[in-house]
C-alpha cells in the first residue's frame, strides 16, 4: 500500500510530503519506464482477447499495477480457455499480492536500475548485456521480503530446450519479454513468496510453456533441460500448469 514519507527541513521541522509515496505489494517497476514496459508485456500476453486486456492497468504512480477486483477478473476470463484463465489467473494473484515484486525491464545498453545491482550483487553501473550474459535473458530473486526480477527485454540469449512437440526435436531460440515475465516473475517469483516446492524448476519451465500456449502456440514447449537444476520434463511435465495458478 502506498504511505507517506516525512521529509526533514534543513530548518530542522518535520514535514509531511503526501506527494512522495512508498509503493508496496504488488507488481511494481523498478522505474515509471519499467511500470509501462511490465504493463505493456502483461497486455501482449492477451494480445487479441481485450476483455482481459482491459483490467491490467498501472496506478497513477506510472509504477504499479493496479489491483483488480474479483469481480473484474471473473468477468473478464468467463468463456476463455483453461490456458488463458490461468496465466490471466497468475497476473491477477501477484499484482493483489500483499508481497512486492519489483521488476527490472531493461534493455542491453541499458544501465541496470540500482535495485537490481543491489539485490543481484552486481557492480555499479552493469548494463543489461551483461544481465543476459550471466542470467540466460532473466533472473529472480528474494528481495526486501519479496522478489525483485529483471528481464532483458532484447535478450539474445540461445535457450538450447525448446522442443518441437511432434517429435521431440531440441532446438535453440531466443525468449520473448512477455515469456521471460511469466517465467521469472510468475514461476520463480511467485512461487518463492508462496514457498512452492518447485519454485526453482518446473514452476518456471511450466509458466514459460503456459505463456506459449496462450498465445496459441502449441507446436513447440520448453524441457527444461538448459534451466536451473537442468532436469529434463516430459513433455505432459513440463506443460502442466502450476497447481496454485490452474483456474
Amino acid at each position: 500500500m502506498p504511505g507517506t514519507l516525512t521529509i526533514k527541513n534543513v530548518n530542522g521541522n518535520t514535514t509531511f510530503q503526501s506527494s512522495l509515496q512508498v509503493v508496496t505489494g504488488g507488481i511494481i517497476g523498478v522505474s515509471r519506464v519499467s511500470g509501462e514496459r511490465i504493463l505493456n508485456e502483461i497486455q501482449n500476453s492477451f494480445y487479441n482477447h481485450n476483455d482481459i486486456k482491459s483490467i491490467f492497468e498501472l496506478e497513477d504512480n506510472r509504477l504499479k499495477i493496479k489491483p483488480i477486483s474479483r469481480v473484474d477478473f471473473e468477468a473478464a476470463i468467463n468463456g476463455h480457455n483453461t490456458d488463458i484463465r490461468s496465466l490471466a489467473y497468475a497476473y491477477y494473484l501477484a499484482i493483489n499480492s500483499s508481497t512486492s515484486h519489483y521488476v527490472d525491464m531493461t534493455l542491453t545498453y541499458e544501465t541496470l536500475n540500482n535495485r537490481s545491482i543491489t539485490a543481484l550483487s552486481l557492480p555499479a553501473k552493469t548494463k543489461g548485456l551483461q544481465a543476459d550474459n550471466n542470467y540466460g535473458g532473466g533472473v529472480n530473486t528474494s528481495y526486501l521480503g519479496g522478489t525483485l526480477t529483471v528481464v532483458v527485454m532484447d535478450s539474445k540469449a540461445d535457450i538450447g530446450d525448446f522442443t518441437y512437440a511432434p517429435n521431440g526435436v531440441q532446438y535453440p531460440r531466443h525468449s520473448t519479454p512477455a515469456e521471460l515475465l511469466a517465467h521469472e516473475l510468475l514461476g520463480h517469483g511467485y512461487g518463492r513468496v508462496i514457498a512452492s516446492a518447485t519454485f526453482r524448476h518446473e514452476d518456471a519451465v511450466r509458466m514459460s510453456n503456459l505463456y506459449w500456449r496462450a498465445r496459441n502456440y502449441h507446436n513447440f514447449y520448453r524441457n527444461g533441460s538448459w534451466h536451473g537444476t537442468q532436469v529434463l520434463l516430459s513433455k505432459a511435465s513440463a506443460n502442466q500448469i502450476p497447481i496454485h495458478f490452474q483456474k
